[in-house]
C-alpha cells in the first residue's frame, strides 16, 4: 500500500519502510519488512520524535539497524523541505555501503510520492524542488561536517569514531546538529568501557537528557536462531552461557555453538561484546558487584525486554497511589553539595507490601526539598520520613521540622549516642560505615529472597552497577553519586526497623507485575495520542 506523505501515519517508520525495498542476503531485492526488534527500534523513533529527542542505539551485530535508520535518513531528506541530511560511517567502505542502501531506496520509492532528483553522485541525493539533499560521509574525510549546518545526522558504528577519525570527530559533527528542530541517531555496537558509545548511554540516563537510548539484545534478532538437531549438546562454552543465561532457547543456544561462536573464535567475551544480552555484558565493570546481578537482571529483563525504553527520565515517577489502608516510608538521600549536578535521590516504600511506591532524582534547593517531602509525605498516609543526616540533609532536616509552612513531625530521630552530652533524640538518619553496611545487607537480602517489587528501570540500573560506592561518592551514569541505589538501601533499613509485627508483606502475581510494566512501557513508547500525526517539522511534499 502507498501512503501519502499528508497521511497521518505516514512519519511513523512501520509505514513508511513496507514501501522501500532491500537487498537480502539470499532472495534478492525485497519489500523492506521490518522484524520484530525493527519494530522496537519504529517504536523508539516514533517516542523520540514525539518527546524532541535524539536516539543513541547500542546493537549487537549485524541486526540492520543502519539499513532502518538509512531509511529514516532518506524520509527526511525527501519529504522535508530546507531539510539537510547527513550520514556519517566509520570507514569509507562503510559510508559506501549505506550510499548503496540510500540509492536503492530512492529507486524502489513509489514513483507516486517520489520527488525529483537532481545529478547522479553516488554518495548525494538532491533534491531541488524542495532544496534537500542527503550526503554519506565517513568520518575518515577531512573535517566531516566542519561549519555546516544540517537538520538531520545518522552517526554509524559511534564506538569506532575515535580510533579511525581521531579526537576532534565527534564534536565537530554533534556541532552541526541544532538542538531545536534536529535530529540525530547515533548506533554503533559497542566496544569498551568509556568509549563515545558508553558516554552517550551515561548521557541518555540523566534527568531532561536530550538523548534517548535504546539496546537490542541479540536474543530479540530473529536471525540468531537455527533449528537444534535431534542429540544435539551445548558444548561447555554454550552451556555455561546458558545456565548464566537461562532465558536463552535452544533455538539461540544451537545458533550461538554453530554461528556466533565461530564468528568470535570461540572467545565467549568477544562474543558477550559483538552479541550482548545485556548493557552490562557491553561495558566491562571493574570491582565486586554488592547485589545479586542475576535477580536484578531479570527484573529489568521483565520491565522493558532488556530495550533500555523503559528508563525513566523524569525526576518525579510515581508508580503507585496511596493506599488507605497501607503504610509507607519515605527515603532521602541529599544531594553532597548545592551543586546542580548532585542530585537528590528519594525513594517511597509501601512498607505493607514492600513494593515501590514512588521515587525522585534530581536537584533543587534544601527548602524546595522540604516542602516536597512534607506534601509526599502527607500524600502517602502521613509516612515516617528518613533524611540522611549529612550537610545538606541537616538543611532539609531544618526546614523539614522547624519551618512553621512545612512543620512535619513524623521524621524519624536517631539515638544519641552513649559517649555524647546530649540525651534527647535527634532528627535524621546518620550513616555511619555500620549503618550503612546494615542498610547494603538488608537490601540484599530482600533482593535474594525477592520479597521487594522495584518498578523503575532507573533504580535497577543505579542497583546493577553500584559497587559500594557509597563511601567514595563516585559519580553514577545520571552525574550523580548513586542517589537512587543509597536511597534504597536506606529504604530497606527502614523497612526491616519501622515495620510492625502485625505487617505481612503481600507479594504481587508475576502475571500482574508484568502486565503493569507492560503497560508503563507502553504507554512512554506510544505516548503519541496527544501529538501530531503529521510531521512536526513544518511543510513537505
Amino acid at each position: 500500500m502507498i501512503i501519502p506523505p499528508e497521511h497521518p501515519d505516514f512519519w511513523n517508520p512501520a509505514s513508511f519502510l513496507p514501501m522501500l525495498q532491500i537487498r537480502t542476503k539470499s532472495k534478492g531485492l525485497q519489500p523492506f519488512k521490518l522484524w520484530d526488534h525493527q519494530m522496537i527500534l519504529a517504536a523508539a523513533v516514533q517516542a523520540a520524535y514525539a518527546q524532541q529527542k535524539w536516539l543513541v542505539h547500542v546493537k549487537p551485530r549485524q541486526e540492520g539497524s543502519s539499513t532502518f535508520f538509512t531509511g529514516i535518513a532518506f524520509q527526511h531528506a525527501a519529504f522535508r523541505t530546507g531539510c539537510q541530511v547527513a550520514i556519517i560511517g566509520h570507514k569509507k567502505k562503510n559510508a559506501k555501503s549505506l550510499a548503496e542502501i540510500a540509492n536503492r531506496f530512492y529507486k524502489s520509492c513509489p514513483q507516486s510520492i517520489r520527488p525529483r532528483r537532481h545529478g547522479k553522485l553516488q554518495r548525494t541525493l538532491e533534491f531541488p524542488d524542495i532544496d534537500s539533499k542527503l550526503d554519506v560521509a565517513s568520518v575518515q574525510d577531512d573535517e566531516p561536517l566542519r561549519g555546516e549546518t544540517v537538520q538531520v545526522v545518522l552517526g554509524t558504528e559511534l564506538s569506532s569514531w575515535q580510533e579511525e577519525g581521531g579526537d576532534e570527530v565527534w564534536a565537530s559533527v554533534l556541532n552541526a546538529v541544532p538542538e531545536d528542530g534536529g535530529f540525530f541517531v547515533a548506533e554503533s555496537t559497542p566496544k569498551h568501557h568509556g568509549d563515545q558509545l558508553h558516554m552517550l548511554c551515561m548521557a541518555s540516563e540523566r534527568p531532561d537528557s536530550k538523548w534517548m537510548k535504546v539496546f537490542i539484545p541479540w536474543t530479540m534478532v530473529g536471525e540468531y536462531r537455527k533449528p537444534v538437531p535431534p542429540k544435539w549438546r551445548p558444548s561447555k562454552i554454550v552451556q555455561d552461557y546458558w545456565d548464566e543465561y537461562p532465558m536463552i532457547t535452544p533455538e539461540q543456544a544451537f545458533w550461538m555453538q554453530v554461528s556466533g561462536l565461530q564468528k568470535c573464535n570461540r572467545n565467549v567475551e568477544k562474543f558477550k561484546q559483538e552479541y550482548p544480552i545485556n548493557e552490562y555484558d557491553c561495558w566491562a565493570m571493574t570491582g565486586d558487584s554488592v547485589y545479586d546481578q542475576s535477580i536484578l537482571r531479570r527484573w529489568l529483563q521483565d520491565l522493558d525486554g532488556g530495550t533500555g525504553l523503559g528508563i525513566e527520565t523524569d525526576p518525579w515517577v510515581q508508580f503507585q497511589e496511596p493506599d488507605p489502608k497501607d503504610k509507607y516510608v519515605i527515603f532521602v538521600d541529599p544531594a553532597s553539595s548545592w551543586s546542580e549536578r548532585d542530585h537528590y535521590g528519594v525513594v517511597i516504600l509501601n512498607i505493607t507490601t514492600c513494593e515501590q511506591a514512588a521515587e525522585y532524582l534530581g536537584h533543587m534547593s534544601a527548602y524546595q526539598m522540604a516542602q516536597k517531602l512534607g506534601q509526599w509525605g502527607r500524600q502517602y498516609n502521613e509516612a515516617m520520613i528518613y533524611v540522611e543526616a549529612n550537610g545538606v540533609g541537616e538543611s532539609v532536616l531544618s526546614h523539614l521540622v522547624d519551618n512553621p509552612n512545612i512543620s512535619y513531625r513524623r521524621v524519624f530521630h536517631r539515638t544519641p549516642s552513649r559517649h555524647g552530652r546530649s540525651r534527647s533524640r535527634t532528627p535524621g538518619w546518620w550513616s555511619s560505615v555500620k549503618t550503612k553496611r546494615e542498610a547494603e545487607g538488608y537490601m540484599q537480602q530482600l533482593i535474594e529472597d525477592e520479597s521487594v517489587t522495584i518498578h523503575s528501570a532507573r533504580s535497577l540500573r543505579q542497583l546493577l552497577t553500584y559497587r559500594g560506592q557509597w563511601a567514595e561518592r563516585s559519580r553514577d551514569a545520571s552525574g550523580g553519586h548513586y542517589d537512587l541505589a543509597t536511597a534504597w538501601a536506606g529504604a530497606s533499613w527502614a523497612y526491616m526497623n519501622h515495620r510492625g509485627s502485625s505487617w505481612k508483606r503481600k507479594k504481587k502475581d508475576p502475571k500482574i507485575l508484568a502486565a503493569e510494566a507492560f503497560r508503563r512501557l507502553q504507554s512512554r513508547i506510544d505516548g503519541l495520542s496527544s501529538q501530531p500525526k503529521n510531521t512536526p517539522w513544518g511543510s513537505h511534499l
